[in-house]
């Protein structure tokens, strides 16, 4: 083998040098590529996330509306339930006091006739005997 000149040896350095830099070019046109679709990338995740975020926030809102609609509705519900076996309660007192007076009222009007019917019957024992009595002096052909 022969030794290689100075002139030579500098030749062959450019030219790998040359390879070099084309490789590295190639190499950084590629990450710049690869950058780029990761910035586009990036970008695109930003704008995800601001309508995630949005959406988190229209969701909270209605969570937040809906609790309250629910928590008014339980409240309504239990007044409704309350107030009405309130009503439903006074209804059966007021049902059972009327029986009561009215049990009262017909003990007195019970009382009532059976006064007038003892009555009735002393008039018809009266009105007897005074037939009795009537028949009993008329003289037996008339009878």
């Amino acid at each position: 083998m022969t030794d290689l000149s100075r002139e030579e040896h500098d030749a062959k350095l450019q030219t790998i040098e040359a390879r070099m830099d084309g490789r590295v070019a190639a190499i950084q046109a590629s990450i710049d590529g690869f950058m780029g679709r990761m910035e586009e990338r990036w970008a695109r995740a930003d704008e995800r996330m601001t309508r995630i975020e949005t959406s988190l926030s229209e969701t909270t809102s209605y969570v937040r509306t809906l609790k309250h609609t629910i928590i008014t509705t339980a409240i309504g519900t239990v007044l409704a339930i309350v107030f009405g076996v309130a009503a439903f309660n006074a209804t059966v007192l007021s049902n059972m006091l009327a029986s009561f007076e009215s049990g009262k009222n017909t003990a007195a009007a019970q009382a009532e006739v059976r006064r007038q019917t003892e009555a009735t019957d002393a008039l018809l024992k009266q009105l007897q005997q005074q037939l009795d009595a009537t028949r009993a002096k008329q003289p037996n052909d008339q009878k």
